[in-house]
This record gives C-alpha cells, sequence and structure tokens, in this order.
C-alpha cells in the first residue's frame, strides 16, 4: 500500500480529502495529517510517505517551504500541491521543487482521483524500475569475469587495440599491468588431437580438463597468468611478471614447456607444440609477443622438430619481416574465419582461403601442406558451427568424405576451389533458414518500439514474452541492427523527441512522459548527451529561425 500524507489548515479540507479518496482502489493508506508545514515536515520525517498532498498558505511553515526543506535533505516523495492560490509564481516554484502536479481549489472528486492515480501510476513505475536496476547489477556483477576474459583475449590476439575506452572491469588489471612486463606462451596441438578417444568422445569435457591441467603446470612457475582458448586447436597463456627479477625466466619456461609436452602425451596422447615470443615492457605489446609464438612454430622445421623450440632465448624476438606466415598460424585469419562461419558470412570466409592462395600460389604444390592447411581449417568450421547448436554432418549425406576429397586437389587453385565450395555450401545451406526467423523477430522487436516508445519498455519483458532468453535475444538484436537493443530505443526515442520540440505544441515534461522517460531531469540529461543541446536551446533555435 502506498503511504498518503494530507498537510492543511483547514479541517474541512482535510476531512472532505480523507473520505474522498477511494484509498482501496488506488492501493493507498492515511498515514497522517498535519495542520501547519512545520507540522507536516515532522510528519514526514516520521512517517516517510510514498505521496504528500498539500496547501500552500499555512501558518508557521508555508507548503513550499516545507517542501524544499525536505528536497534538501534527499525526501524525494510525490508531492500534489492542492491550493487556492492560482497564482503563476507559485506554480512556478513548485514545479523547481518536482511536484506531480499543481491544483486550484476547489477539485472536483473526479479530478482529484485523475491526479492521483497518475502520482500512483508513477510510484509504481519507479518501483519497477528500482527492481529491474537491482536485477541488473547483479547480472552485471555475474558478467563482469566474462567481460574481462573476452578483453583480454581481444588485447592479446590484437583483435582490440583501443587502450584508451576501457571497460570499467579492468581498470585494476591494467593498473597491475602497467608495474609488469609481459611475454605470451602458446600451445597448437597437432593432428594428433583429431585422433584423441577423449577429443572425440566430449569435446566440452577435453577443454575442460585440459584447461585445468596447463593452469596447474603454469602455477608451478608463475603466480599471475592468464589463460585464453583461442580456438578447436591453439591456446595461449599470458605470462606477468615483476619488472625487478627475471634471472630465472628463461630457465622456467623451458620447464614449464617440456612438462606441458609430457603431460598432453601421457594425459591425453596429444603431442602439443609450444613456443614463446619476446617479453614486452607494456602491456599493449601482448599481442605481438603472440605473434611471435606462432611465428617460431610456422617454420617447417621447428614443425617436424619441436624440440628445437626448447631452450631459446624468450627474450630475443624471432620475427623475420620477410618470413612467410603460414595461414593456420596467423591468429588474424584464424579468428576471422571462425566469425565468419558463425554468421554465415561467406565473403568473408572466402577472403580468408584468397589470401591463403595468394601467399602459396607461385609456389610448387605440397599435398601435404594443401591437406594440413584443409584439415585446420575444416576443424574450425566444424567446432564453431559446433558452438552456435550446428552440426556440420547435418550438413552433408553421408556420402560425403572431405578428407577423400581434399586429397584429389593437385594444385593450388584446385585447393582453392574446393574450399570455396565447402564455404559456399556451409553458408548456403538451409539450416540458416534461423537467421531469416531472427530478422522477422527482430522487425516484430523493432514494429513494437515504435508503436509503444513512450511506455517502460524493456528487452527482458519483450524477451519474457517470446520466451526467450534475454541476453541472446540481445544479441539476435545488435548482430541484425547493427546497435545495441538500449542504443536503439534510445535513439527512436531522441529522434522523436526532436521532432515534438520542433513542433511546438508540447512542454518538454510532457515530451518527457511521450517518449517514456518518467523524469524530466533525467529526459534532459540523455537528450543533451545524445544531440549535444538541451530541449530549451533547441526551442530556443526553434523560436529565433
Amino acid at each position: 500500500m502506498w503511504k498518503v500524507t494530507i498537510i492543511d489548515d483547514d479541517d474541512k479540507v482535510l476531512r472532505g480529502m480523507k473520505n474522498i479518496i477511494p484509498w482501496d482502489e488506488l492501493s493507498c493508506e492515511w498515514a497522517g495529517e498535519a495542520r501547519n508545514g512545520q507540522e507536516g515536515y515532522e510528519l514526514i520525517k516520521r512517517e516517510k510517505p510514498d505521496l504528500i498532498i498539500t496547501d500552500i498558505y499555512m501558518p508557521v511553515l508555508n507548503g513550499l517551504e516545507m517542501i524544499k526543506k525536505l528536497r534538501n535533505e534527499g525526501i524525494d516523495s510525490r508531492v500534489i500541491i492542492l491550493s487556492g492560490y492560482n497564482e503563476f509564481e507559485y506554480a512556478r516554484q513548485a514545479m523547481r521543487l518536482n511536484i506531480d502536479d499543481y491544483l486550484s481549489k476547489p477539485a472536483s472528486p473526479d479530478t482529484i482521483k485523475e491526479v492521483l492515480e497518475k502520482s500512483v501510476a508513477k510510484l509504481e513505475r519507479e518501483i519497477s524500475e528500482e527492481i529491474e536496476m537491482c536485477d541488473l547489477r547483479e547480472k552485471v556483477s555475474l558478467y563482469e569475469p566474462l567481460v574481462e576474459k573476452e578483453w583480454i583475449k581481444a588485447i592479446v590476439t590484437g583483435a582490440s587495440t583501443n587502450f584508451t575506452n576501457l571497460p570499467l572491469t579492468v581498470d585494476k588489471i591494467t593498473k597491475k599491468w602497467s608495474k609488469q612486463k609481459h611475454v605470451v606462451m602458446t600451445l597448437t596441438y597437432d593432428r594428433s588431437l583429431e585422433e584423441s578417444s577423449f577429443y572425440r568422445s566430449d569435446w566440452y569435457l577435453f577443454r575442460f580438463t585440459t584447461n585445468n591441467v596447463i593452469k596447474e603446470a603454469v602455477h608451478a612457475f608463475f603466480d599471475d597468468i592468464h589463460y585464453i582458448e583461442l580456438h578447436s586447436h591453439q591456446t595461449a597463456i599470458c605470462i606477468h611478471l615483476n619488472k625487478e627479477n627475471n634471472d630465472d625466466l628463461k630457465q622456467s619456461l623451458e620447464k614449464l614447456q617440456k612438462i606441458l609436452v609430457e603431460k598432453f602425451q601421457e594425459y591425453f596422447q596429444v603431442h602439443v607444440l609450444i613456443s614463446t615470443g619476446s617479453i614486452k615492457d607494456d602491456w599493449g605489446n601482448m599481442a605481438d609477443s603472440m605473434r611471435e609464438a606462432f611465428a617460431k612454430i610456422s617454420d617447417n622445421r621447428q614443425m617436424n622438430d619441436p624440440s628445437s623450440m626448447l631452450g631459446q632465448n624468450p627474450e630475443v624476438a624471432l620475427v623475420d619481416k620477410d618470413h612467410k606466415t603460414l595461414w593456420s598460424d596467423s591468429m588474424e585469419a584464424n579468428q576471422q574465419m571462425s566469425e565468419s562461419i558463425r554468421y554465415a558470412d561467406e565473403k568473408g570466409a572466402m577472403a580468408v582461403i584468397d589470401r591463403i592462395y595468394e601467399q602459396n600460389k607461385h609456389e610448387s604444390f605440397s599435398r601435404g601442406e594443401g591437406i594440413r592447411l584443409g584439415i585446420e581449417m575444416w576443424t574450425i568450421m566444424t567446432y564453431s558451427l559446433y558452438d552456435i547448436g550446428i552440426k556440420i554432418d547435418e550438413m552433408y549425406s553421408e556420402e560425403f568424405d572431405f578428407h577423400a576429397e581434399l586429397l584429389k586437389t593437385n594444385t593450388w587453385i584446385e585447393f582453392k576451389d574446393y574450399m570455396d565450395g565447402v564455404v559456399r555450401h556451409i553458408c548456403e545451406h538451409q539450416q540458416w533458414d534461423e537467421n531469416l526467423k531472427h530478422r522477422q523477430l527482430v522487425e516484430q522487436m523493432l514494429d513494437y518500439i515504435q508503436k509503444n516508445v513512450g511506455e517502460n519498455i524493456t528487452l527482458q519483458d519483450i524477451a519474457d514474452d517470446l520466451f526467450i532468453s534475454r541476453n541472446y535475444l540481445g544479441q539476435i538484436f545488435k548482430k541484425i541492427v547493427g546497435e545495441s537493443f538500449k542504443n536503439y530505443l534510445t535513439r527512436v526515442r531522441m529522434e522523436k523527441a526532436k521532432k515534438m520540440i520542433q513542433e511546438g505544441s508540447y512542454l518538454i515534461y510532457e515530451i518527457s512522459e511521450k517518449v517514456g522517460f518518467i523524469n524530466p531531469a533525467y529526459f534532459t540529461t540523455t537528450f543533451k548527451k545524445y544531440t549535444g543541446y538541451t530541449p530549451t536551446e533547441l526551442i530556443n533555435r526553434r523560436t529565433i529561425s
């Protein structure tokens, strides 16, 4: 029940208001009365009502002074003024104190009921928003580790080079990193991974177990690390070191690499190729350390003799600018292929294949190299689809044998044509009809926003109506529209507000409500942030023109 207090020096008004207010219908309860502003102030401080109905001209302390005193103390109860003084100056002062309405005596029961209904509706919306905000804060606390993890991955892979506008959740990390040195160790699993029974039987369990094995081994040597799973057959470990003491670093890295090779062979019967980039003083250069590590693996001689990568001085950068980087060892290309397949981006996936072709077209065709590249691409495609719930086997007939068809290629152009065909088949398959459903779903959302822009629209409400996860619906919306649901909704509301201001038919607080903002001050702040000027400034521009 909403608590209501009434302050008026007229006993008839007090009795009348108590009688004409439909308390139960409005879910309200009487919380006391007072006959002057000072008594009213003390009553409100004591009872903390949700809604205050007050006169202006009263003894000891008038209504406006009482409200101002309460506002200064942070009491933000809803206020309705019921006064016999219908003067503009009083009304203007009252509006500055953020009151709900200003009524002149005598006011009819219907008018009083209507005004109270509006105030109660605002109170209900505020409670709903407060609950939603608490829920949002709780979810943010749950998502912070995920945001941190994805940001670190973007920095290490080079996918992000924005080192200024950082997520708030990583502020502590970067402050710590600025006092450290950094080196990246990479692990690449060879073809024995696909032959591992553990890997084939349960991919997710394999990922979980290898994660634990790697972390346990690394923590025996280094305390501060970040483990990054790049994709199905490559992993990176960021090691953060004190700048002062790194005397035993080379020896520690050599021992760690040897232990990891042995553990993967013992536990999973998988051969792992491990290398380390050079130490970086600046955390923004960790991507370079990772590229250096992969560049070592890309040397065919090292691929045939993994032990040759052990014992090398990690502080010596071994990257030759003219060194030809194979696609399978290029993180950027790997990521591009994975993302392209996930979103059925045929053009993006074929661009990766074109890059391989351009790198190799002047070289004699090596069937072994072609098979290796083809299998690695097929593996990335398989698990990129699997991550979004699509089994690649369901896209092909039982007779299709990827490896057998790959063996038929004898030139780089044949290899390119074959892999282009695989990409085309995957991206144009009927499994992607789901994308059409997503677009239709988003169209319904856009239509709903246009029709209900003045209502309290939340993504959670729409998701509940559609029986879809809020996060999943948000991802679909951003993928199709190109911006988040929140940003799009704000943009629609601000554009409508601009149009209404330019029409000149509404007051600012009316426009605020019509575009879904309960608080006019918050509307003004959002409007200025979006347009660069306040609603009043836009009104003045319109008036001048």
